[in-house]
């Protein structure tokens, strides 16, 4: 089961836009030992789409209270499995840079 609210679900179709056609490059350049390095090249540049979208659409907009007329800000949320979606960048960073590291550590 997969849980979002707004457009978390950016974070799952970035990363599959991204990485998929990135491991498909790197096997054809690079052979099947290392299409790895495309996967992790794909989602190190998901990580980086996926951190600026998110802080575009989390960031607060002002606003004004409908009971009182005092003004506000009002926060976004758009989380992919209750994480907001400009953090998810960084964690695709991580998985990329641990797919590097075992793909690395895989040829010696």
């Amino acid at each position: 089961m997969i849980i979002w609210r707004g457009w978390g679900i950016l974070v799952l179709l970035i990363s599959a836009v991204l990485g998929g056609p990135g491991t498909f490059a790197a096997e054809v350049l690079l052979g099947p030992d290392l299409m790895n390095f495309g996967t992790a090249g794909g989602l190190a540049l998901a990580g980086i789409a996926v951190f600026f979208i998110g802080q575009r659409l989390n960031r607060p907009r002002p606003g004004y209270h409908p009971a009182t007329g005092q003004p506000v800000m009002f926060g976004n949320s758009h989380t992919f499995f209750f994480v907001p979606m400009q953090y998810w960048g960084f964690i695709l960073l991580g998985i990329s840079l641990v797919t590097t590291v075992v793909t690395l550590v895989g040829q010696l």
